[in-house]
């Protein structure tokens, strides 16, 4: 009874109560991180400071603290999504063959990866600094088991250089800017295709 009477009368005074303090810990932490995005693509990782990161969303850099260890850490919870889609997708294609119609969904589920968070592929792809840096080197360990899967076992010469084409569409593809992932999707997954299977 103590319980309910005080929540309602921190309703009725207005006292912030745990629902809305977490809602506003998520709030901020995904606007660190969406502002880590933009600072980074702007002015590249090595080129952004804690301090840039949080005089933009006017927090103090104890705020940024709280929710992160260090602008590595920011990183690491930007390209998140990316690694734990990456991680999903490999886990499928271990069941694949390497029948045409296995390969043709396998290059379909790695653009869809890509295109659902293009902003941070295009900034992990694009920056060297990431590339080296923890998070980057698992995405790039990620990429070689994806590229082993479409070259198959004991693969030639011209198998490596189908895979590379392939791969090389969808991501340079996808790297343009201006570019619909929607609406370019069946044209750069056929195109991938074919050059996969030479077609």
């Amino acid at each position: 009874m103590t319980i309910y009477f005080e929540s309602h009368l921190d309703k009725f005074w207005g006292m912030p109560t745990v629902q809305t303090e977490n809602k506003q810990s998520v709030d901020t932490k995904a606007q660190i991180l969406e502002n880590a995005r933009k600072l980074f693509a702007t002015h590249g990782y090595d080129g952004t400071s804690i301090r840039q990161l949080t005089a933009s969303l006017d927090i103090t850099p104890a705020a940024l603290y709280y929710h992160f260890a260090s602008k590595n850490d920011v990183l690491e919870g930007l390209a998140e999504r990316l690694h734990d889609g990456s991680d999903a997708l490999l886990q499928r294609i271990r069941e694949f063959d390497q029948s045409t119609e296995s390969m043709r969904e396998a290059l379909c589920q790695y653009y869809d990866l890509l295109a659902d968070d293009i902003h941070v592929f295009r900034l992990v792809y694009n920056d060297a600094a990431i590339q080296h840096s923890p998070i980057g080197q698992r995405l790039r360990g990620q990429a070689r088991e994806f590229y082993a899967y479409l070259v198959g076992p004991d693969p030639s010469v011209e198998d490596r250089m189908r895979a590379a084409g392939a791969v090389g569409i969808i991501r340079l593809s996808l790297e343009q800017r201006g570019v619909d992932p929607s609406k370019y999707r069946e044209v750069i997954v056929e195109r991938a295709f074919r050059v996969m299977t030479d077609v």
